[in-house]
């Protein structure tokens, strides 16, 4: 009896001192898996970067809370990892464009035509001589536009065409020129307007990489007869750099037994808010839901269903624009195809703007961002709850300028080793109630052997 009261007590004690209390200390740099040096613009008190795909693809914990900045001494520093700000919505500034038609022989390449800009008052003319000289000029072969002044905020044009000329599907380029004489690609891309299984398809936008210009020149390949735009509208942009982005193709790794959905796996959670289908043949048109894995909830949940296309023509092949969906942090998808058909290896477009990371350069540089620390995160990350304080944007308003800082090569300090769980607590809290049991059981027999225990003779 006393040996399995001492057991018992033995076991509580034990299990009391194995159940850890809460870890204080600050990690180390070593205590992360892998660091990245800072590479500063100017020598700032902030400095913001943005965070990149290998980065999200370093951390043990998918909300980021194991990253961390540390000056030269291997001290941390304030940091705070939030969304991008949704950039304002100033609308394009929209202008209708006189389109001048050029013609030209059958056949005779674009780039071989030579139009010359001929002014009086305000007319314009245009006249183009092709590669085979003397042919009478028979075909619509290009517009021209001019936009009044050299522009660098040029961002996109829409067309329209007779709707009677249906189905098309096209591709069309657009050149810009300062002077008329030297002309340079600005973009290219599908037009489309048809109608498919009770679905109308339409594109009339091509957007364009800004640059200094005034001309524009517009061709085309694979029209149908009877071609001609219609209407020319110019989209100026009135907000400063678009926002930037990224986007990564995952191809399916497994399927689900339970629906037959392709399982992707991408390793990162940035904060994906576009989603796109790369179809692997021509000519498909499905619908499909797209589920992102909950590991809190261990469930899948749906964050968009529609339609998808890759759809062929002679003109060329359209691709569904990305569709837009609620920041979603996700390192698991999956692909359901409700109906059309489903062609093996589908490629899942993921896209989203960069979290951005901003410290300050407290101490003595150069400074260094860790990522990766399981034991960060059953600490509870320490780190994070110091040292990333939500106030800090606050503080920017009164400090002025913010320095952009850039990530060099991944360097690794702890290695795997730190994403590797350790040991589950839990074997120590049942331990704890084992031995807690042991001992109530043990004193229960004892009083109850007294209970029992006939009176003395006295």
């Amino acid at each position: 009896m006393h040996f399995a009261l001492a057991l018992g007590s033995t076991l509580a004690l034990f299990a009391i001192e194995a159940v850890p209390a809460t870890d204080e200390r600050i990690p180390l740099p070593m205590d992360y898996a892998y660091g990245w040096p800072i590479e500063q613009s100017s020598p700032t008190g902030f400095n913001e970067l943005d965070l990149t795909l290998e980065v999200y693809r370093s951390v043990a914990d998918p909300g980021l809370r194991d990253i961390g900045i540390y000056n030269a001494r291997g001290e941390p520093v304030p940091r705070l990892i939030s969304a991008p700000p949704e950039p304002a919505a100033v609308p394009d500034q929209a202008a209708e464009q006189a389109l001048m038609p050029v013609y030209a022989a059958p056949g005779t390449p674009v780039a071989d035509l030579r139009l010359t800009l001929n002014r009086s008052g305000t007319n314009v003319h245009i006249e183009s001589v092709g590669a085979a000289a003397g042919a009478e000029p028979k075909v619509l072969a290009a517009y021209v536009a001019d936009l009044g002044e050299e522009t660098a905020r040029l961002r996109a044009i829409e067309i329209d065409w007779p709707r009677e000329i249906e189905p098309v599907i096209a591709e069309l380029t657009v050149e810009g020129s300062a002077n008329f004489d030297a002309w340079s690609p600005l973009g290219s891309g599908t037009v489309a307007g048809l109608a498919q299984d009770n679905a109308r398809i339409e594109r009339r936008r091509i957007e364009l990489n800004a640059r200094p210009i005034r001309y524009l020149r517009i061709t085309w390949r694979g029209m149908p007869e009877g071609w001609r735009i219609t209407r020319l509208v110019t989209r100026f942009s009135q907000t400063p750099q678009p926002a930037r982005r990224e986007s990564e193709t995952l191809r399916p790794s497994a399927s689900d037994p339970e629906d037959g959905g392709f399982i992707y796996e991408f390793g990162a959670s940035p904060q994906v808010d576009r989603i796109a289908l790369e179809l692997p043949a021509d000519n498909e048109l499905v619908r499909a839901s797209v589920y992102a894995w909950e590991p809190a909830g261990q469930h899948w949940r749906r964050v968009h269903n529609g339609l998808f296309y890759r759809l062929r023509r002679e003109g060329g092949v359209l691709d569904n624009e990305p569709a837009a969906i609620g920041p979603v942090r996700a390192a698991r998808w999956k692909l359901v195809v409700e109906r059309g058909s489903s062609q093996p290896d589908p490629g899942l477009v993921l896209g989203w703007r960069p979290d951005r990371l901003l410290f300050l350069a407290q101490g003595q540089g150069p400074w260094q961002l860790v990522a990766g620390s399981v034991h960060d995160e059953q600490a509870g990350f320490p780190q994070a709850r110091r040292y990333a304080d939500p106030q800090m944007r606050e503080l920017l308003k009164h400090t002025g300028t913010v320095g952009i800082a850039t990530l060099g090569p991944r360097e690794i300090l702890g290695g795997t080793a730190r994403l590797a769980a350790s040991r589950s607590p839990e074997w120590r809290r049942w331990l704890l109630w084992l031995g807690l049991v042991v001992g109530v059981l043990l004193v229960a027999g004892m009083a109850l052997r007294l209970v029992r225990r006939p009176p003395a003779a006295t």
